[in-house]
């Protein structure tokens, strides 16, 4: 009862219901306002949403993860070890002795194989790593195997690069789950995914990590509590709290207040004001999100490329890097985040409205066309979309912006019902495999493939983009043992989207964190897992 008389406390001094009241944050809670309108599901063999996977980090363990305490390392996590055969063909994990769920269970070998099992099985988008790896529905219980409660097995069907393999297994898809809990609440045999995913009807947690989700309430808060019994430390924060502010100016006023300890959505001008504000601080770090257009080659005029072409003539890329980049995104027109294996740092396109022009007319639209496109409704993609929409204007085309929530959106793209859009990737874990499988890579390409089957979970299907040599040699990129020529192929890869892939890459992020002075500790990392809000500490 205390400690439940302890958080309501807590949010009443948060002035949850009146988000402008003055309060100082308590010693013992982290209060983060952030945009988090896209959360629609908690489960993390479901939801590929950077919100949720960013929280879900800290709430779920991974077989291997980076150091919630320095993100340099990538170390065995519910894994206290791993050995890699000599042919590469499989690895063996020995679990971590002691660990529990939140619930109490004990995490064994079986809990791994339940819950890569079911990433496969329920067939969502993040099942597209499994498949990666060569597991399907017919071979998976063959290949995934626990000899005893303390080993778990992993037989590759397939030779990967083995770095690519243990990288990718960091990534908040391969989050371990408690299998005997989600096996309580299991519904027509959806594996717990309907009681996973829906956390506002609030019960116990199917994660072992260092916090877990007390309370969620949809388009308003997310209230987090400490895990006393986490096995590598016990963090400082008693609570976390992610308060639903979608506006940016808002997140800073409550972060000079006092009201905020960390405001997550900074626009370029919000972080250079909060530099000279007393008791607050901004950091900037390194990001592996890549914002992106997309047009659709189902649909005219998007099904020639020399309109795509044209379409990349037609963004102010240095205007943009110089206003509403400023200090927060880089140009990047590729889709590896720049620090990865092969990532191509060139930047060949710039505003040549005289170009765009030529190759419109060489594509047979000399006066223009009118089309819709979709942005992210928050900044700054809404001003990435209006410059577009102005850039665009002096060739003779008419873009009618249509801002929407990502969660409105992914559903309309997911069924390749959008002309065109603007939205941002990052790679679940740092490896050039994690975006070149999404960007150069539709299962639908390949040599046999049904062209009626959908792919929902590939963004090249998405946009209706069918590249059978890419696709293949995407394959064989991930294959590749040699570093150095893996590292060619990629580059490849990134050069050949320039010329025929749907996609135009426009900045590699950084993000600016707003930050009152006492806050440490709280990680930003560019490789996927790297993100942590558990170590952190106030002075």
């Amino acid at each position: 009862m205390l400690r439940t008389l302890r958080t309501s406390c807590a949010i009443a001094m948060l002035g949850l219901a009146a988000p402008l009241a003055h309060a100082e944050t308590p010693d013992d809670t982290l209060v983060v306002v952030r945009e988090i309108s896209s959360i629609s599901d908690w489960d993390p063999a479901v939801s590929q949403i950077l919100d949720v996977q960013e929280i879900n980090l800290d709430i779920y363990d991974r077989l291997v993860g980076y150091d919630r305490r320095d993100a340099e390392k990538l170390i065995p996590m519910l894994a206290e070890s791993y050995e890699i055969s000599e042919d590469g063909s499989s690895i063996t994990f020995k679990m971590r002795e002691g660990v529990t769920f939140h619930s109490g269970n004990p995490v064994t070998a079986k809990d791994a194989v339940y819950s890569l099992r079911r990433l496969l099985l329920l067939g969502r988008e993040p099942s597209s790593s499994m498949r990666q790896l060569g597991y399907t529905p017919e071979n998976i219980d063959d290949n995934l195997t626990a000899p005893d409660d303390m080993t778990f097995v992993m037989t590759l069907p397939e030779q990967l690069a083995p770095s690519l393999v243990v990288t990718m297994l960091s990534s908040a898809s391969f989050s371990i789950v408690d299998s005997e809990l989600l096996k309580e609440h299991e519904q027509d045999g959806d594996f717990g995914t309907a009681w996973l995913s829906d956390r506002a009807s609030g019960g116990q947690s199917a994660g072992s990590g260092p916090f877990m989700i007390q309370s969620y309430r949809p388009q308003e808060m997310v209230m987090l509590t400490r895990n006393d019994d986490y096995w590598q430390f016990t963090p400082d924060m008693q609570r976390v709290i992610f308060r639903h502010v979608p506006e940016a100016g808002t997140q800073r006023l409550l972060l000079e207040k006092g009201d905020a300890d960390v405001a997550f959505n900074l626009t370029s001008n919000d972080a250079a004001e909060l530099q000279d504000v007393d008791g607050v601080k901004v950091e900037y770090y390194p990001s592996r999100k890549i914002l992106y257009f997309g047009f659709n080659m189902l649909e005219e005029p998007f099904d020639d490329p020399k309109v795509i072409e044209a379409m990349r003539y037609l963004i102010d890329y240095e205007g943009l890097s110089k206003t509403i980049m400023k200090d927060i995104g880089t140009i990047h027109q590729t889709f590896v985040p720049a620090g990865w294996l092969g990532s191509v740092t060139e930047t060949p396109f710039h505003l040549d409205v005289d170009k765009a022009k030529e190759l419109l007319t060489e594509a047979g639209y000399p006066d223009g066309f009118e089309f819709t496109f979709t942005a992210y409704n928050r900044k700054p993609e809404m001003d990435l979309a209006t410059s577009f929409q102005a850039t665009a204007a002096k060739a003779g085309i008419k873009v009618d912006v249509v801002n929407a929530p990502v969660s409105q959106t992914i559903p309309l793209y997911r069924e390749q019902k959008l002309p065109a859009l603007q939205l941002s990737y990052s790679g679940g874990y740092a490896d050039p495999h994690a975006t070149a499988s999404k960007f150069t890579y539709n299962p639908g390409a390949l040599p046999g493939a049904d062209k009626d089957e959908k792919w929902p979970s590939e963004l090249s299907w998405r946009l209706g983009w069918f590249p059978t040599e890419l696709a293949e040699k995407t394959l064989a990129a991930s294959k590749e043992l040699d570093e150095e020529k893996r590292a060619k192929m990629y580059e490849e890869l990134q050069r050949a989207q320039w010329e025929e892939g749907p996609f135009i890459h426009l900045f590699q992020t950084t993000q600016a964190l707003g930050m009152r002075e006492d806050v440490n500790g709280y990680l930003f990392g560019s490789r996927g897992s790297d993100v942590s809000f558990a170590a952190v500490s106030k002075d």
